[in-house]
């Protein structure tokens, strides 16, 4: 099904209320209440990163985005932490001086979910739209619409740096974060580590990840399914070897990941003509996109959250929170 098909689906389910055209009942009337996640408001936020210029790790300008990002997260009443951490690119090479961010809405039982996103672009003259700015974009506004309806459990949007700094030296915010879950010993309560890219491509398609977790996978797909959004999420499509942050926590031996990422920027193929280019801009994404990917994120949250309560509870380890959570 092509792209045009796509956008035009996801258009259609964000303007009626639930799935309901799908079952072919009238839409929902024009005072019905907006979609828990709106995708024009995560294209505002990724205009305004866009307009910082490359945000590449190190500079003042992924500094720039950082605040912006805790600017809006503590408009919500959020807590947010900055995890620094410094990074030589060679012995005796001058250190920089890099850091994670990350705000927290509470659950009520003990365990917790990470929604992890890059938030610097590579270096170069890239805007950096889609690769470093669309993932961001989505987490600011997930922020929101889980505020206004949280999980069971703690939801933790982790914004990382350094993850796009060069191939040799790529994921060091997702290697720094999984050494501080591990030293913290939140690492033995993390339940899922959902890790979004390139969410942004007007022309969405996001295939299955090979690395990832199958059966929390396949919670997302699901959710693709149920919201009409299938062909966004092909199902049939060969999978791909997403080469992500979500690695780097695998290769410690952390396996409950799920990576959602669009490798094809530009074309048929990877990683497509757009990808580190120019044309990385704001003209090449769009919010139906984001707000398709989005409205997975957050149906695939709620349906693996309601998964793993019944996984707990059978392993008598649901509680709430104030019996223990860290």
């Amino acid at each position: 099904m092509g792209s045009r098909v796509v956008h035009l689906m996801a258009c259609c389910w964000f303007a009626a209320s639930g799935c309901a055209w799908l079952r072919g009942d009238v839409p929902a009337p024009a005072e019905a209440r907006p979609a828990p996640f709106q995708g024009e408001r995560a294209f505002a936020h990724l205009e305004a990163l866009v307009a910082l210029g490359p945000r590449v790790a190190g500079t003042p300008a992924v500094g720039q985005a950082r605040a912006y990002v805790r600017a809006e997260l503590e408009g919500l009443g959020l807590s947010v932490h900055e995890d620094e951490f410094r990074f030589a690119s060679e012995p005796g090479a001058p250190e920089q001086v890099l850091a994670n961010l990350w705000a927290e809405i509470p659950g009520t039982h003990a365990g917790l979910f990470i929604v992890a996103t890059p938030l610097d672009t590579p270096p170069g003259e890239s805007p950096g739209a889609n690769e470093g700015g669309s993932g961001a974009a989505l987490l600011l506004e997930l922020a929101r619409a889980l505020h206004e309806r949280s999980l069971p459990y703690s939801v933790r949007l982790l914004f990382l740096d350094g993850d796009l700094l060069t191939s040799e030296t790529a994921f060091l915010g997702s290697a720094h974060a999984h050494r501080s879950l591990a030293e913290s010993g939140e690492l033995q309560t993390l339940r899922l580590l959902l890790y979004v890219h390139q969410v942004g491509d007007r022309e969405l398609e996001i295939r299955r990840d090979r690395s990832s977790d199958r059966v929390l996978r396949e919670v997302f797909f699901s959710a693709a399914r149920g919201a009409g959004l299938a062909a966004a999420f092909p199902s049939a499509a060969p999978y791909d070897d997403v080469r992500l942050g979500h690695r780097a926590f695998v290769a410690r031996r952390f396996t409950r990941v799920v990576a959602l990422a669009d490798l094809r920027y530009g074309g048929p193929d990877i990683p497509g003509e757009h990808w580190r280019t120019p044309q990385d801009d704001l003209a090449h994404c769009s919010p139906e996109s984001l707000a398709a990917v989005g409205t997975v994120v957050l149906t695939g949250l709620e349906a693996a959250a309601e998964r793993q309560l019944v996984v707990d509870r059978a392993s008598g380890a649901a509680r709430p929170e104030e019996d223990g959570h860290p």
